[in-house]
Order: C-alpha cells, then structure tokens, then sequence
C-alpha cells in the first residue's frame, strides 16, 4: 500500500511538472512569435486617379502556419463599406496600378472594382 501511494505521488508530481513545462512553452513561445502570427502586414493605400476610390493592398497569414495571401480591398463612392476585390494565396507582395477611375490593376489582374473579384492559389507576376 505505501509502495502503491509513493507511484501515484511521483506520478502526479510528473504530470504536474509535465503540465507546468508545456504552459510555460505556450507563453514563451506566443511572447516571442506572437506579433508574426497576430498581424496582418500593411502594403499601401492607392487612391483612383479621380480621387473617390482608394485600394488598399495588405497581407494576411504569417507564412508558417497559413500561406502569404494578398488581399485588396477597395473603399469610396458608390461603395458601402469596403469591397474585397483581390485575394491571392503564395504572394507576398502587390503591385496596384489604377488604369482609370474604375479600374485597378493588381498582379496582373484588371479588376471593375464595382462588378469583378479574383481569387486564387496561383502566384501572378506579370507586368501591365
């Protein structure tokens, strides 16, 4: 019986080391990685040529857990709230071009940021 108690307290003592060590991993490792993992990567803002549009390019994931993914959104008249018109896995980069006042060019892609929206796992890096 004292043999079978002095098992169970080492067991425990163990777990409980076990279970300390691994919160103690969790909280080092979110205070050292967190910020890469948390946030999103801002790109720029790029306004119309007439001025009542803006696209504004970001990347979201950290590369490690989830794929580079660019995404661009577009916000001003005629739109209510904003508009996600581009979204591409794999990237890490965005080169916005507005071709006229409803029309923007994103990584190769000419989108009517009214009507259009691209998504893709597929990198793009053609020139206009």
């Amino acid at each position: 019986m004292k043999i079978l108690k002095l098992i169970l307290k080492i067991l425990g003592f163990a777990l409980a080391a076990a279970f300390a060590f691994l919160i103690v991993f969790i909280v080092s490792f979110n205070m050292s990685m967190g910020d890469e993992f948390k946030k999103d990567r801002f790109l720029g803002e790029y306004t119309s040529p007439d001025e009542t549009h803006v696209c504004s390019a970001r990347i979201a994931g950290n590369g490690i857990t989830a794929p580079w993914t660019v995404v661009a959104q577009v916000k001003g008249k005629g739109i209510f709230w904003k508009r996600t018109i581009y979204v591409a896995k794999h990237l890490d980069e965005a080169i916005v071009i507005w071709l006229d006042d409803r029309t923007v060019w994103i990584n190769g892609v000419s989108l009517d940021i009214y009507k259009d929206k691209y998504v893709s796992d597929i990198s793009i890096t053609s020139e206009p």
